[in-house]
């Protein structure tokens, strides 16, 4: 039987490992000892058995699960989009389903607030999740948090007590169990590898590299005579990925069924790069997210639809044709309409997703957003708080104009963009 290798793959180093864990206990590891490395990066996760032979450090067992903090994070979301269904069905599709550029930007800056969030509860118990863009907070606790990512995280476990047993090492002989990652630095991953092997987690420093890439080894054949040995089985990450994408997809095509609750700091570290392209055929992206009260604002589709469709009144018959058909004295001349018009509303004072609602409303065109900084310490105004309009409100304009609105911000402009 032919046994074809992987193609080029990122592994555990045993020397980066063994000087990581050095270098976090200030001690030096004797000839023969065995310590574990359980490295849970962005989007995978790497479980090793490491044992010093004389000078050298050698793999003696490795595993690893397309899993990791951007999983994490995907979970979070779908569980946000179930707490949070006043944010409405229409803005928590276009994060779910982004098809626009402005879309897939807010997609963006969601999850990247997630995973933000994510590192905080690392050191405290509680923090906010905030979209200006989309006038929205949402708390959320450790406890929270950790209830959505419990079953990823004991799978991690599992997996480390898997390849303990391929080495051959029992978690008594253990001179250390390291981990690295940004993920790993969930408080439940700690709790849960101790409990689990009764010795205390070594945390590596941050940027601290245990990965390196290993190239494709050659092909063998196998002997017809030689039995192979059923290895234990792996775990199916991508059925996981696959559950929770259709959870969100059930999330946003529910409407009313919002209420119904789905579902670390993981940082871009130095050896993010080689997880990522490691990992990435594996790594399922969640498709879904949080935002603010824009369930009844037409989307930006409809809206450049209607702008862009010509109206009766606009419609005017070609002049060669008519000369054709017509004739110029008679009083078939064609007539000209004004456009409609409409009072523009008064938006001062509120969000900026608040002002686009409102413009939509009245039946204008749209809104031409432009951002004023404001300084860190300056509270006069609240983030994306509109501060300034054209045309002023109650004037009667053509309802093919656009509202021009300046809004509040500090920070980036990027985040009250609508």
């Amino acid at each position: 039987m032919q046994n074809v290798p992987p193609a080029a793959s990122v592994r555990i180093d045993p020397g980066a490992a063994a000087a990581s864990l050095s270098s976090s206990t200030g001690g030096s590891l004797p000839s023969g000892a065995a310590f574990a490395v359980y490295r849970l990066g962005r989007s995978s996760f790497h479980a090793a058995v490491v044992r010093r032979i004389e000078s050298s450090f050698v793999v003696a067992a490795e595993r690893t699960e397309p899993i990791g903090g951007a999983e994490f994070d995907g979970l979070i979301l779908a569980y946000l989009s179930g707490r949070h269904p006043d944010a409405g069905v229409r803005l928590w599709s276009r994060i779910a389903d982004p098809a626009e550029p402005a879309d897939r930007q807010l997609r963006a800056l969601l999850l990247e607030k997630i995973t933000q969030a994510r590192e905080q509860l690392s050191e405290r118990d509680f923090t906010v999740i905030t979209l200006p863009a989309a006038d929205i907070k949402m708390p959320l606790t450790r406890d929270e948090f950790e209830s959505r990512v419990e079953e990823l995280v004991a799978t991690t476990a599992d997996v480390m007590e898997e390849t303990l047993a391929e080495a051959g090492v029992h978690p008594a002989e253990l001179a250390g169990l390291l981990m690295a990652g940004g993920a790993a630095r969930t408080p439940l991953a700690a709790t849960m590898l101790r409990r689990r092997f009764g010795l205390e987690p070594v945390l590596a420093a941050p940027h601290a590299k245990v990965l390196a890439a290993e190239a494709a080894p050659v092909a063998t054949r196998e002997l017809p005579f030689v039995e192979e040995q059923e290895a234990p089985k792996r775990r199916g990450g991508q059925k996981r990925a696959v559950v929770v994408a259709a959870a969100l997809l059930v999330v946003v095509g529910a409407g009313a069924a919002f209420g119904s609750q789905l579902g670390d700091g993981d940082t871009a570290d130095d050896d993010a790069a080689i997880d990522e392209s490691a990992s990435a055929a594996t790594t399922s992206e969640p498709t879904t997210a949080a935002s603010p009260e824009t369930s009844d604002t037409p989307s930006a589709e409809a809206s450049t639809s209607a702008s862009a469709s010509p109206t009766p009144e606009e419609t005017v018959q070609d002049p060669e044709d008519q000369g054709a058909e017509e004739d110029p004295t008679e009083e078939s001349q064609p007539t000209t309409e004004s456009a409609p018009t409409g009072s523009v509303p008064d938006v001062m004072g509120m969000s900026t997703a608040e002002a686009v609602q409102a413009v939509e409303a009245a039946g204008f065109a749209g809104v031409d957003q432009s951002g004023e900084e404001r300084g860190v310490f300056d509270w006069s105004h609240e983030d994306c708080e509109i501060i300034g309009q054209s045309p002023e409100p109650g004037s009667t304009r053509a309802l093919s104009e656009q509202v021009a609105v300046t809004f509040s911000y500090t920070g980036e402009a990027s985040e009250c963009d609508v």
